[in-house]
């Protein structure tokens, strides 16, 4: 049951933010990545990455070693327990819970997980995601879909210690500190958006495959 609202979840809000990341960028790509809170329904809010197969490897191959896992269950795992470790989220100044994580493999991974502790008036964000540091030149695009939220996208990369503080006021998001000029970031974001409709097409074929599987089709 659990499993089959998650797939729900995830159907219902990938094309709230295809415009920040696709399938092409990201497989391609392992110095990008992206760090979306998003708020599911008034007062549950979930946590999506999204980066290349490549950097989930590189990473977890890094911290547990080369030999470390011998299935797809036990990487995906491997996964989940690195991003715990390397991810802190604090919401008005309060520890937020990562929850019943879920990865979906693919040259383009995701991972999603349950966050626990998000107050209902949010004020305030504090994110550090340090998952994909070992890296040459990473960069996370992080962001926040929240109804009534205007869209605005920051980098997380070495420049600021993958770590921003932002506060939501008036139905905008701003950042707390003084923004990096990074050229190529925003070259990055012009990419992402020419490239989301090609996220929709390849997102909407895995997610009949995973019906089809759950109903026994193939």
């Amino acid at each position: 049951m659990k499993t089959s609202a998650m797939k729900k979840t995830m159907k219902s809000i990938f094309a709230m933010v295809a415009i920040l990341f696709t399938t092409s960028a990201i497989a391609h790509q392992p110095d990008i990545s992206s760090f979306t809170l998003i708020e599911k329904e008034p007062g549950q809010w979930m946590l999506q990455l999204n980066a290349s197969m490549t950097a989930f490897q590189y990473e977890v191959r890094n911290a547990y070693g080369p030999d470390s896992y011998a299935s797809a269950e036990e990487f995906n795992q491997l996964v989940l327990t690195h991003l715990k470790g390397q991810i802190d989220i604090r919401v008005n100044g309060k520890e937020v819970t990562l929850k019943n994580g879920m990865v979906m493999l693919g040259h383009a991974t995701t991972v999603a997980f349950e966050l626990s502790g998000v107050p209902e008036n949010v004020e305030e964000v504090f994110v550090k995601n340090k998952g994909f540091q070992n890296i040459y030149h990473s960069q996370g695009l992080f962001s926040i879909v929240k109804e009534g939220l205007a869209r605005s996208r920051f980098v997380l990369s070495e420049a600021n210690d993958y770590q921003l503080n932002v506060t939501l006021k008036d139905n905008e998001i701003l950042l707390a500190e003084t923004p990096s000029n990074d050229f190529g970031s925003v070259l990055i974001i012009i990419l992402i958006v020419g490239l989301s409709a090609v996220f929709l097409f390849n997102y909407q074929s895995v997610i009949q495959f995973s019906e089809a599987q759950t109903h026994g089709w193939i």
